[in-house]
């Protein structure tokens, strides 16, 4: 079932002097089997709408359906929050934030043993849910998660929501202090738990070339509102309206640009780098420019020696297109 957001607003601090709403009036439907990227700037209700999913913030004003529990305002019926965090799996910005056990098997196994789980049962489900995210138990289980990188400590946090199956996966920056090799290793895993475990997966992040590589849909907030729901190809001809929320235009939407403004139109549909070099090296073919030659051309300006095609232009640019790029 999806999820059904109706008008849906929040405020910290309501009815004090420093009461600041977080949420005016969102409404969303997120389908099953979605990959949902959110964005926006800090303080724009991303994070605070997340916390509503599985009930961590309770709603004020509105109506929220997941998979047929329905959260409001209202104190009856009251929801049942162990269905509903069963079914709606949370992993936090910090991992520290959610790592506290004295071992990672102790820590992964709290969710199950939480559940009425025996310590046995929760213990064997805690090593299937390491090695999901790709973690030996055989090497962690007894160690602290404080002892683990940071890497292994973002897999253990998501190896503690996972161990449920969750069908619907939140996560919260799951990138965030990674290098980018750290970052790519992580994304794929979430590629892979949606294949394997949870096949609804929201996502906030901060990153548009990151996100626009793994995500099915973005959804962007602003001062509380969601401020852009349309296709990724749709969404970047707002380009000014996205950097006035300060966000940042994907790399090969800038470059798709810059280059349609010198006269040459790779098409429409380019949302990330795959997308971007598969129309480059469909202009290429339109040019009769076979792949192989193309991959040996020397990007920082000189003609490669093998393919012999690409002139230099006095700034340096190879000109496979018939003008300097």
């Amino acid at each position: 079932m999806p999820i059904v957001v109706k008008d849906l607003s929040f405020a910290y601090g309501k009815g004090t002097p420093f009461e600041k709403k977080a949420l005016d009036g969102v409404s969303l439907t997120i389908e099953d089997g979605e990959f949902l990227g959110i964005m926006g700037h800090t303080g724009s209700g991303k994070s605070t709408f997340i916390q509503h999913l599985n009930g961590l913030v309770k709603v004020q004003s509105g109506e929220i359906d997941v998979n047929g529990i329905k959260l409001t305002s209202a104190k009856r019926p009251k929801p049942d929050l162990k269905a509903l965090r069963a079914a709606v799996g949370m992993v936090f910005q910090y991992p520290e934030y959610q790592l506290f056990d004295d071992t990672v098997i102790k820590d992964v196994a709290f969710g199950p043993k939480n559940m009425g789980f025996k310590k046995e049962e929760a213990e064997e489900m805690a090593r299937q849910a390491l090695r999901l995210v790709g973690l030996d138990p055989d090497e962690v289980g007894q160690k602290a998660p404080f002892e683990l990188s940071g890497g292994q400590k973002r897999r253990a946090a998501i190896a503690g929501v996972i161990v449920m199956k969750p069908k619907i996966l939140v996560l919260d920056e799951p990138t965030a202090g990674l290098d980018p090799y750290g970052k790519e290793q992580i994304l794929d895993l979430v590629l892979r738990l949606k294949e394997e475990c949870s096949p609804t997966v929201i996502v906030i992040s901060h990153d548009m070339d990151e996100i626009t590589r793994y995500a099915s849909r973005l959804v962007v907030f602003g001062e509380g509102k969601v401020a852009f729901d349309l296709p990724m190809e749709q969404l970047f001809e707002h380009g000014r309206e996205l950097e006035e929320l300060g966000l940042e235009i994907p790399t090969a939407v800038r470059l798709a640009t810059a280059l349609k403004a010198r006269g040459i139109d790779l098409g429409s549909g380019i949302v990330n780098m795959d997308t971007f070099t598969a129309a480059v090296l469909k202009k290429f073919a339109e040019k009769g420019v076979p792949v192989k030659e193309f991959c040996g051309i020397d990007w920082f300006g000189e003609r490669s020696k093998k393919s012999g095609i690409g002139a230099a232009d006095d700034n340096g640019s190879a000109d496979i297109f018939g003008e300097g790029i």
